[in-house]
């Protein structure tokens, strides 16, 4: 008996466009809100509780960056560069100043998991 092999293909991935179309719809909208809102009043502390709201995908694609690349970024926040600081800080609508802080937030957790390590 022969089994049949089943390819499982991954979704293609977003184009930048797609996904800033995506967020001018009204859940695109409200996914935004609610991220901008934490951003800003500090409850959204993680890359994680980040991509509950929004999904790590899209922002890679946001971004332009490849899937290992992005991992390393978010591991290491200290690589995000000003354009892309500056390009998260517009998408969801905050100063940089606020987006700069969750970012050396995370860079610091990140130090300090990899000095227990």
């Amino acid at each position: 008996m022969i089994k049949e092999s089943r390819k499982i293909s991954a979704m293609p991935r977003k184009t930048k466009e797609e996904v800033i179309e995506f967020f001018k719809t009204e859940k695109g909208k409200h996914k935004i809100y609610m991220t901008k809102t934490g951003l800003e009043n500090a409850t959204i502390k993680t890359f994680p509780q980040l991509f509950a709201v929004i999904s790590k995908s899209n922002i890679r694609s946001l971004l332009g960056s490849e899937f290992y690349a992005f991992d390393k970024t978010i591991e290491d926040a200290g690589r995000f560069t000003f354009t892309e600081v500056d390009t998260l800080a517009d998408f969801f609508k905050v100063d940089f100043e606020v987006m700069a802080r969750f970012i050396r937030k995370n860079q610091l957790i990140s130090k300090k998991k990899n000095k227990k390590n």
